[in-house]
C-alpha cells in the first residue's frame, strides 16, 4: 500500500502539469477513446460517478469521485478530504482554491463509465466542487454525460448505493446516491457467456463449502448460529482464458427475532477458480463475525476491469464498515488476487 502523503507531495509538486502536458486528458470536444487491452497505459484515473439525486428538489447532480491514479506502475491515492476545513466553516471557494494542485480532475476530465462489464456512457468534469458523503466531505468533479445519455436515465439504471438525509449548518440534505465505476482509459469490455444453471449451482456449493470454511476461523464464530446461504455469485474471466473465477458471498446467521435481541452474523467474501475440474480456493478470502446482528455485507465486487492495459483484468473492492466505506484493488496473478491499492476512505 502507498502512503497518502506520497500523493500528496507528488502532485503539488508538479504531477497535475506534468498529466496535462503528456495529453492525458482529452479535450472536450473529443470522446474517451476504447483502448486495445494488452496496450500499457501510461496513466489510468479509477474512481466512481456519483448520479446524486436531490429529493428535496428533485434534482440530479453527476460527480467523478477519484480513487486511484495509476502513473508508472504505481496506484496513488488521488481522493480528497476536505472535512477538517469544512467543519472549520471555510467556504467551499478557498477550500478549492488551497487544494487546487491536488485535484486530479482538474487535468484528467473524461471517463467512461461502466457497469456490470457493460459501458453506459461518456462523462465530462466540468469543475471541481465540494461534496458531502454522510460525516465526510471530499472533493469530487461535477460535470455531465456527453451524447444521448442522461443522469436521471443512468440514475434509473443503478441499483442504489447509499444515500445522506440531515444538515450541516444551515444547508439541509436529503440525497440518494447510486454509482457505476469511471475510468479514464477504457479497454476493450469482454464477457464471458452467460453460466449455465448447473454451472452456477457448483459455483454455489464451492462458495458455500469455502465460505463456512472461512467463517469458522474467525474469532467468535462459535457464536454465530444458522444455516449459511449465498447472498450472490459473480461469474468473472480475469485473465481472459476462457475459464471463469468466481466471487461469492456467503452469508451464516439467523436475524434477530426482536429489535432488542442480536444474533452475531458471519460474512465471507470467497475468490476461487477451476483446476482440472476442480473448485479451487485463491488467497483472498476475506471473513468476519458482526456480534451486533448487522445484515449488511462488508465486502463488494464493484467492477473487473483491465486498468494498466496488459490484458488482465483488475478487480475493484469496496469495503464497508461501520458508517464507513473504503476501496481496494486486487491485480490477478498466477491464480491469485495480490492487493495493490487500498484507501480512499469515508464515513463518519
Amino acid at each position: 500500500m502507498l502512503l497518502k502523503s506520497y500523493i500528496g507531495q507528488a502532485i503539488a509538486t508538479g504531477l497535475l502539469l506534468s498529466l496535462a502536458a503528456c495529453n492525458l486528458s482529452q479535450p472536450a470536444s473529443t470522446p474517451t477513446k476504447t483502448i486495445p487491452s494488452q496496450n500499457l497505459y501510461r496513466s489510468n484515473l479509477v474512481g466512481l460517478l456519483f448520479v446524486k439525486k436531490d429529493n428535496l428538489k428533485n434534482e440530479f447532480r453527476g460527480e467523478i469521485y477519484p480513487i486511484a491514479l495509476l502513473l508508472n506502475d504505481r496506484y496513488l491515492e488521488v481522493s480528497n478530504d476536505v472535512t477538517q476545513d469544512v467543519r472549520n466553516r471555510g467556504s467551499s471557494d478557498r477550500i478549492l482554491q488551497i487544494n487546487n494542485q491536488r485535484i486530479v480532475t482538474n487535468a484528467i476530465k473524461d471517463f467512461t463509465i461502466i457497469s456490470n462489464h457493460q459501458k453506459l456512457g461518456e462523462f465530462q468534469v466540468e469543475k471541481p466542487v465540494v461534496s458531502q458523503f454522510t460525516c465526510s466531505a471530499v472533493i469530487t468533479g461535477q460535470g455531465n454525460l456527453r451524447g444521448q445519455s442522461s443522469l436521471p436515465t443512468i440514475f434509473e439504471q443503478l441499483p442504489q448505493s447509499g444515500g445522506f438525509a440531515g444538515s450541516i449548518g444551515q444547508q439541509k440534505f436529503d440525497e440518494t446516491w447510486r454509482s457505476a465505476t469511471a475510468i479514464s482509459q477504457a479497454p476493450t469490455l469482454a464477457k464471458l457467456p452467460a453460466p449455465s444453471e448447473a454451472d452456477l449451482d457448483r459455483h454455489r456449493q464451492a462458495a458455500l463449502t469455502f465460505g463456512k470454511a472461512a467463517i469458522a476461523k474467525v474469532a467468535n464464530a462459535g457464536k454465530v448460529t444458522g444455516e449459511a446461504s449465498i447472498e450472490s455469485i459473480q461469474v468473472v474471466d480475469l485473465d481472459q482464458d476462457g475459464s471463469p473465477e468466481i466471487f461469492g458471498k456467503v452469508k451464516q446467521g439467523s436475524p434477530a427475532n426482536t429489535t432488542q435481541s442480536r444474533n452475531p452474523i458471519g460474512f465471507a467474501a470467497v475468490w476461487f477458480s477451476y483446476r482440472a475440474g476442480q473448485p479451487q480456493l485463491m488467497e483472498t478470502t476475506q471473513a468476519s463475525v458482526s456480534l451486533s446482528g448487522s445484515q449488511r455485507f462488508p465486502y463488494d465486487l464493484l467492477e473487473t476491469i483491465d486498468i494498466n492495459g496488459d490484458g488482465i483484468q483488475e478487480a475493484i473492492v469496496k469495503r464497508t464498515g461501520y458508517e464507513s466505506t473504503s476501496f481496494e484493488i486486487y491485480e490477478y496473478k498466477n491464480n491469485q488476487l495480490d492487493r495493490v491499492f487500498q484507501g480512499a476512505g469515508y464515513g463518519c
